[in-house]
């Protein structure tokens, strides 16, 4: 028989805490053809969800993978042509993988992404942003909940994200290096190079239990995989362009750092790139072994500034103004044959 959705869930803590999300799977619509639960917990946390349905799988790997290395797994045991990964604390409508496979509208489609709400309905995430320095975030994040047709984006959220399996194995899934944190953009990256288009569906809907303060230890991972995807994303030559503007964010982010208390965990994601500097060197060879387009196919969705409600004190509009700027200016530089 056909299998048409494997779906994932990753889960890692008290017993049965994917327990939801499983059940929404279920109740699909479109019902996927298995559900895989990863449990990331040595002791064997999950167990229990997988008595929930004789078409529920629960994958024991014995140690913590991390989000990237559970997903990859996941995807190795899947029989399905496409994976619709799930968080753990996150609940799916009955109708968002009938929906996500109605945003489909071409074999070039990679990945789609579902709108993502907060459990007061309000936005969490829907079509991310991705700026020049590498610095993604959650797409609308606080607004009212959106309707609308699918469309192209830079990048959608990996709490309801569905991606062809072939695409996935082919690049080598999700980049085993980065253990939590920015996979679900360094993935629509990666897809976009490749020739691939990325979709956000409105009708698509999720609910996520979010919470964005998870301890200092998280800005380690954000910063370490956000510079490991620029330097293993992008040609040299947009490097060579960019890097003012990667120098003064390196600066403001140290800055802000220093501010808030966690400039140890920055200098710690410099010092894990260095340490890791040749399976950076590695992981960079293949991405740019797969890549079909060049880098202004890529930022031509990406924006220039930064414009989110996370931050308390945002960029002032004049800096996101010039950031604009200087983005079409390396776009114009890029699409000039001088190679």
């Amino acid at each position: 028989m056909d299998c048409a959705i494997t779906a994932v869930v990753v889960s890692y803590a008290s017993p049965g805490a994917a327990e939801q999300a499983v059940r929404s799977l279920l109740n699909q619509s479109l019902a996927p053809c298995e559900v895989l639960i990863v449990d990331n917990d040595p002791r064997g946390a999950a167990a229990r969800s997988g008595e929930l349905a004789p078409e529920v799988r629960v994958i024991h790997p014995g140690v913590n993978l991390g989000y990237t290395g559970a997903a990859n797994l996941a995807a190795r045991h899947a029989r399905g042509e496409w994976l619709f990964f799930l968080n753990p604390d996150a609940t799916a409508a009955s109708d968002c993988l009938e929906r996500l496979l109605e945003a489909v509208d071409g074999p070039d489609v990679a990945v789609v992404g579902a709108q993502v709400l907060l459990p007061d309905g309000r936005i969490n995430a829907g079509a991310n942003p991705i700026n020049i320095a590498g610095i993604s975030w959650s797409g609308s994040y606080g607004r009212p909940r959106e309707s609308g047709p699918a469309r192209d984006v830079a990048a959608v959220s990996g709490a309801a994200l569905l991606v062809r399996r072939d695409w996935f194995m082919n690049m080598g899934g999700l980049c085993p290096y980065f253990f939590l944190y920015v996979d679900d953009t360094d993935l629509a990256w990666r897809v976009r190079l490749g020739g691939g288009r990325v979709r956000y569906c409105p009708m698509a809907v999720a609910v996520h239990d979010y919470e964005f303060a998870k301890g200092t230890r998280k800005w380690f991972y954000l910063e370490r995989n956000r510079t490991w995807a620029l330097l293993s994303n992008l040609q040299l030559r947009t490097l060579v362009l960019l890097a003012p503007v990667l120098l003064a964010t390196e600066a403001a982010v140290l800055a802000r750092a220093a501010r808030e208390g966690w400039w140890r965990e920055k200098l710690a994601a410099w010092g894990s790139l260095l340490l890791r500097a040749p399976a950076l060197i590695r992981w960079r060879r293949s991405v740019q072994a797969h890549r079909a387009v060049s880098d202004g196919r890529v930022l031509d969705l990406f924006v220039g500034g930064m414009e989110t409600d996370l931050l308390d004190v945002p960029p002032p509009s004049w800096v996101n103004a010039a950031l604009e700027r200087y983005r079409r200016v390396v776009l114009c530089l890029l699409r000039s044959p001088v190679q």
